[in-house]
């Protein structure tokens, strides 16, 4: 073969592996990571995507809630993360300190994604110092679900609004009045009732830039001795979640009469509870101390990595994931509640009065704080609640000892919000 010739045909190869590598990075898939049923569930969604934009092909990866947070943080320290997280909205905060998600704002202003339909509680949960880290997917909060023919026979016909009026009801559905049960479950192991409770405060759990707690407010410490009483007057009964085998047995047996539960619990009510039960439990708001009360805001937002490469094929997928009608479709194969309030015009939510009252709880709804030692400030309350309750401390020492741990976890974000003149 002559020395032209076998130049000839390098060249031709060399050209033939640009051509190769260049379509390989063309069709890179885009890589999605999603916890639980939802993860399961994107893979349709996902196809559907990949049909209508062939050059985007997508990989999605389901995990399991329980490993998702330290995965996600290992593959943040190995610069691995995937294009588009599904990633629960009090982790926003934390996953925004180490500067790993990438702003919005812009892309948002130029999409179809209409975030004035956004229920506010989610809104405020992915925006932070004026940037939108996230989509908000789907939606979560707390309010009462309750039997209503046990509310009925104490003489009610709804449940109270207020802690005033419920106390009243609680009184009539509980100890000797009903046998000696519980009008109550609300067992310890699970924060959100307390944190729901003090987010009705007229003061925030965390003061100063969220850099110290503030439990010993008036408000906050109203909150924790209200949380508190209903243990103590045998209004709820003193249990650990893994005390509470069987919630849809007991609701069925009369244990309790209400429970502080999340929107998962509209299909399996209507899955587990016997047939002659089922026209009798229905949902309420939470009551506040003068009024509606509020909940927290939880739920899922779609957020882009700041190290993706493909970052505009990313937000097409979310703003794919995100129109009014596949949240929709979504909803009816996973039961998660839209973010979009104009996919609820789509589904039989609107039309069904359980669900609706979750429509109006979420229009009263505020995140926690935005910081990420959030879960365990969290975790910490409840046990402090615990503790009170059990007798081991009083309540004030309680709330100055939640004042210190506060103090203690948060002294990062106080140096740093001090060398930025902030705190």
């Amino acid at each position: 073969m002559s020395t032209d010739r076998r130049r000839f045909g390098l060249a031709l190869a060399s050209l033939a592996a640009v051509s190769q590598t260049a379509c390989a990075k063309k069709y890179e898939p885009l890589r999605i990571w999603a916890m639980g049923l939802e993860g399961e569930a994107l893979g349709a969604l996902a196809g559907n995507f990949e049909a209508q934009n062939p050059a985007v092909p997508v990989r999605v990866q389901a995990l399991p809630w329980g490993a998702a947070h330290e995965k996600l943080l290992t593959a943040f320290a190995a610069d691995n993360l995937p294009d588009v997280i599904a990633l629960g909205n009090t982790w926003v905060s934390e996953f925004a300190a180490l500067g790993a998600l990438e702003p919005l704002n812009s892309r948002l202003s130029r999409s179809s994604i209409t975030s004035d339909r956004w229920f506010d509680g989610a809104r405020k949960s992915v925006t932070l110092d004026g940037q939108v880290l996230g989509v908000p997917w789907y939606v979560d909060t707390r309010l009462l679900f309750y039997r209503t023919d046990l509310l009925q026979k104490a003489g009610f016909d709804e449940p109270a609004n207020t802690w005033a009026g419920w106390d009243a009801q609680l009184a009539a559905l509980s100890g000797a009045c009903r046998g000696g049960k519980y009008g109550l479950l609300m067992p310890f192991a699970e924060y959100e009732p307390l944190v729901a409770f003090c987010l009705q405060a007229d003061a925030p759990i965390l003061i100063d830039s969220d850099t110290r707690g503030g439990f010993r407010q008036p408000g906050i410490r109203d909150s924790f001795a209200y949380a508190a009483s209903l243990y103590q007057r045998g209004y709820a009964a003193r249990l650990t979640h893994s005390e509470v085998t069987d919630v849809y047995s007991s609701f069925a047996r009369d244990d309790f009469a209400f429970i502080i539960t999340g929107p998962w619990n509209l299909a399996e009510f209507a899955r587990r509870l016997p047939a002659n039960l089922q026209d009798r439990w229905a949902t309420a708001p939470l009551p506040g101390p003068h009024g509606p009360g509020e909940s927290s805001a939880g739920g899922v937002s779609l957020c882009i990595p700041r190290a993706s490469k493909r970052k505009d094929s990313a937000f097409r997928f979310i703003e794919y994931l995100c129109d009014p009608q596949r949240q929709a479709d979504f909803y009816r194969t996973t039961s998660d509640l839209p973010a979009d309030r104009g996919a609820w015009l789509r589904t039989s939510l609107m039309h069904d009065r359980r669900s609706l009252t979750f429509f109006d709880q979420l229009n009263r709804t505020r995140p926690p704080p935005q910081v990420p030692e959030w879960e365990r400030i969290a975790n910490e309350m409840v046990a402090a609640l615990e503790r009170v309750v059990r007798g081991i401390t009083t309540l004030d020492a309680a709330l100055k000892g939640l004042d210190e741990f506060a103090w203690t976890l948060l002294a990062k974000r106080r140096a740093m919000l001090e060398l930025k003149g902030v705190a």
